[in-house]
């Protein structure tokens, strides 16, 4: 790997943290903004939050609790999580 991979990386980590962090992100704007897997994939739309986790109601009719913690960005219009698509069922919390 070169030296700009190298800070390019070590940079793009650093935002990462500051985006994800509980104190550097107002919970409440990440309600009714979508949600997507790491593969790209449209989850739903985030209907609510809690201390520890977000909770996403899909088009598919099915509602995840997802962890906070697997949030990887949130760019104001979409969360992306640290999940691929076929992950998300070990958080499946009932069908609407």
């Amino acid at each position: 790997m070169v030296k700009s991979q190298i800070l390019l990386n070590i940079v793009g980590e650093n935002m990462l943290n500051e985006l994800t962090e509980p104190a550097g992100l107002n919970w409440e704007s990440v309600i009714h903004r979508g949600a997507r897997t790491k593969d790209g994939e449209s989850l739903g739309y985030i209907a609510a939050n809690d201390k520890e986790c977000i909770y996403v109601l899909s088009s598919r009719f099915s509602e995840y609790r997802i962890p906070k913690s697997r949030m990887i960005t949130f760019d104001g219009s979409v969360v992306r999580l640290d999940l691929e698509f076929r992950e998300v069922n070990r958080y499946k919390i009932g069908r609407l």
